[in-house]
């Protein structure tokens, strides 16, 4: 691989120790993948920071890059992290490890008031920009809504980018691989927030390539517009590890091209077929995480009527680290004392990788494909759909 003055002198070992491993693992995936060189990123994205995902061994890693000096040297944000951070477990050393992690994040310099699964939302790249993120739902709305370039990295690998300022040149970064073979034609209109992620979730079993998905949604802007977007795109990214997802009319132009190789046409029964449904009275909203404007939405009175229905009298909200204003705040008020349901908000967490079982739940609705997908295996619950 060619190497740069600069980087063959983080390779030798000039800039440091940690650099010098950064700087190799990211040239060895990269031959690995036939990158030929090194590309530099403006935004590395980190997944990986519960404790529950990384355990004592990840902890161990992070504390021995800080302690070496590891240091970001681009603008580098994380995942969320699960609720031990937020002090709800009753076991102390859980909190205290979750709260380290934290912490040597933001030693090293990941922006902390970051800890979210849509960093886009916080920094938003520019067309063609080239990333090193993991986190899937991130990297395929990245791909696929922004125009940016970045390859679905692992947490790891998405940290030594961080330190060293750069990845390797293949996949996603190049044009020649940002290609779509297969067509895809729902037959229906999208109208939810579950219907766009059961799709998702569809297409990510039945995709071996990048696909072109040609959609009917309900409305074609704004703030309902982009949460079906959104969900559709975690929950392909859920069941398949696709970074990159055409969607007509939204994927910018001159970004990808088509050459078309097969075309699935899909009817609603084809994506509830995999679905089971059942009861809760507890409603997780907020995966990926959901801003402000997006609660408003989805707290609207006739979707409140509508969650009475199903017997919904909790619900649990993970978003980024921001201050509730006063109209939401208002929101929230009004929904507890007229329809009695709780609302409990949770900045910065992520409850699919949480251990829900250990905090007493053991069954929750959502109308997120992603979290469909996630939560019974990482979070230890089973799994409700709900049409939201």
């Amino acid at each position: 691989m060619y190497l740069t003055k600069d980087e063959e002198r983080m390779y030798n070992g000039e800039h440091g120790e940690v650099v010098e491993k950064a700087i190799k693992i990211i040239v060895k995936v990269g031959e690995a993948l036939g990158a030929d060189r090194l590309v530099q990123v403006s935004h590395a994205h980190i997944s990986g920071v519960s404790y529950f995902n990384i355990g004592d061994e990840g902890l161990e890693l992070l504390r021995d890059l800080r302690d070496k000096g590891a240091r970001v040297q681009v603008y580098t944000t994380a995942n969320p992290y699960s609720l031990a951070g937020l002090g709800l477990y009753k076991e102390k050393e859980i909190r205290e490890k979750q709260l380290e992690i934290i912490k040597i994040l933001t030693d090293i310099g990941v922006d902390s008031q970051s800890f979210t699964c849509i960093p886009y939302r916080l920094r938003k790249p520019g067309l063609g920009e080239h990333l090193a993120w993991a986190e899937s739902s991130a990297v395929i709305y990245a791909n696929s809504v922004i125009g940016a370039k970045t390859n679905r990295e692992g947490g790891l690998i998405a940290l030594m980018a961080a330190i060293i300022g750069r990845t390797y040149y293949a996949g996603m970064h190049l044009d020649s691989e940002r290609v779509a073979k297969i067509v895809i034609i729902p037959k229906f209109e999208i109208d939810s927030i579950l219907v766009a992620s059961l799709l998702g979730l569809y297409i990510g079993r039945i995709s071996k390539t990048i696909p072109y998905i040609k959609a009917r949604f309900r409305t074609q802007s704004g703030i309902v517009l982009d949460i079906m977007i959104r969900n559709m795109l975690a929950s392909i990214a859920s069941t398949s590890d696709i970074p990159l997802a055409i969607i007509d009319g939204i994927t910018p132009k001159g970004t990808y091209s088509v050459e078309e190789e097969e075309r699935i046409e899909i009817d609603r029964k084809d994506i509830e077929e995999h679905i089971h449904y059942c009861d809760s009275d507890t409603l997780l909203l907020g995966c990926p995480h959901i801003e402000l404007h997006e609660l408003q939405y989805i707290l609207d009175y006739s979707n409140m009527r509508s969650l009475m229905n199903y017997g919904v009298k909790r619900i649990l909200v993970t978003m980024p680290k921001i201050p509730l204003n006063a109209e939401v705040n208002e929101i929230i008020q009004k929904i507890r004392e007229k329809f009695k349901i709780s609302v409990e908000i949770f900045p910065g967490a992520c409850a699919v990788v949480s251990n829900l079982s250990m905090l007493g739940f053991s069954v929750i609705a959502t109308p997120h494909g992603k979290a469909l997908h996630y939560l019974p295996s990482l979070a230890g619950v089973k799994a409700c759909p709900i049409n939201v």
